[in-house]
């Protein structure tokens, strides 16, 4: 090593001197140090060599989804009703447009409050010959590298050994919380199970198909987990289409019931009318009469158009489907998906020499500004 120094320092001062760097003599200086050079590549290689050994084997399970356009409720007939009533497009909203973007389901399932439905899941595990849930799976039986326990390690020691003396810190009792503030509260288990969950579930849109990936230690495992979320999934969205449709009745069945008490009121307003003024033959009162009729009939023809329509719209509840259907589903894979042995040993192999190339240029500045400053 010494020796290689010394050429080094020799190849810098002629460099400085002649104000010009030959490649030539750069190649044969840095080669110089070959040794050095393999030694690191051969250090990296091996430490990716004992990632590859001890990290767990993934096996990846992919469905598909095709997602469909909701049919809606027939927004003319609600706007034709909605300018006779004069209640315009208050809370009909538009009935032909979707109940969630297509765009935002990918979203929707790394959410925490869609992920918090599957931990409590099971899956079967070869592992301890039974179904266990995701939580449990998480927090006891899930492998990882050496690397992941050892950049663990002092937040290990510390929370064990050197932990502070101070009194439990007291947590918030998740019943007293209301359910109509919308706050999402979660033990530590609970969310490391959901951080964990995100890192093993993939999912991306192609046009009309909703592609759904996950992985986990076992085959099985994989696709019982795959199955898991398509099944979350389109209960979710039948229940955001169901409440929607809710809505929409509930709005319409007040409505109705208003205009059935006009109804009522304007035809024993005609009948009162009617009783009061029998016999007489008056101009006057035929004109009043006839306006309480027009009343009545118009009354009458709200009434009967929004009856007609909440018969529409409680159909509609009992059709809320999902707009979800399975196009390919999960099956269980046979070989493992990770770790990619080959790809891998490939890469940690070229990153060892590339990282030992740079120890080499960084020596070569590091010498050339010693000798630079000596120099000066």
């Amino acid at each position: 090593m010494k020796g290689n120094i010394k050429e080094l320092d020799v190849f810098i001062l002629k460099s400085l001197k002649q104000e010009e760097i030959n490649l030539k003599a750069l190649i044969k200086v840095v080669f110089g140090f070959k040794k050095w050079i393999l030694l690191i590549t051969l250090f990296i290689f091996s430490l990716g060599l004992l990632y590859l050994i001890t990290a767990p084997t993934e096996y990846s399970t992919t469905s598909k989804l095709l997602m469909e356009q909701p049919a809606g409720l027939n927004n003319k007939a609600l706007g034709g009703l909605a300018s006779i009533s004069g209640l315009g497009n208050l809370g009909l909203g538009d009935q032909n447009s979707e109940a969630l973007p297509a765009e935002l389901i990918p979203e929707l399932l790394m959410e925490s409050d869609f992920l918090k439905n599957l931990m409590y899941e099971k899956v079967y595990l070869d592992e301890v010959q039974d179904s266990i849930t995701l939580l449990d799976f998480v927090n006891e039986y899930e492998k990882h590298h050496f690397y992941f326990y050892l950049l663990r390690l002092p937040s290990f020691i510390k929370s064990n050994f050197f932990s502070s003396e101070q009194g439990p810190v007291a947590i918030p009792d998740k019943t007293n919380i209301s359910k109509e503030q919308n706050i999402l509260s979660f033990e530590p288990a609970e969310r490391k199970t959901i951080s964990q969950l995100k890192k093993r579930i993939v999912v991306e849109k192609e046009e009309r198909l909703l592609v759904i990936q996950t992985k986990m230690h076992e085959s099985l495992a994989s696709a019982m987990l795959n199955d898991i979320l398509v099944r979350h999934l389109k209960e979710y969205l039948t229940d955001i289409i169901l409440e929607k449709e809710l809505k929409n009745f509930n709005f319409i069945k007040e409505r109705t019931e208003e205009a059935k008490i006009r109804v009522e009121k304007t035809q024993n307003s005609l009948a009162k009318f009617r009783d009061s003024n029998r016999g007489i033959n008056s101009q006057l009162v035929k004109t009043e009469e006839d306006r309480l009729q027009s009343d009545f009939n118009l009354e009458f023809n709200v009434y009967n158009s929004l009856a007609q329509q909440l018969e529409q719209s409680r159909i509609k509840v009992q059709e809320a489907r999902p707009l979800l259907t399975i196009f390919q589903k999960p099956q269980v894979p046979v070989i493992p998906s990770e770790p990619k042995y080959l790809l891998l040993g490939i890469a940690f192999l070229f990153l060892g020499g590339v990282i030992g190339f740079l120890f080499i240029f960084g020596l070569l500045v590091y010498r050339l500004l010693k000798v630079h400053f000596s120099d000066v």
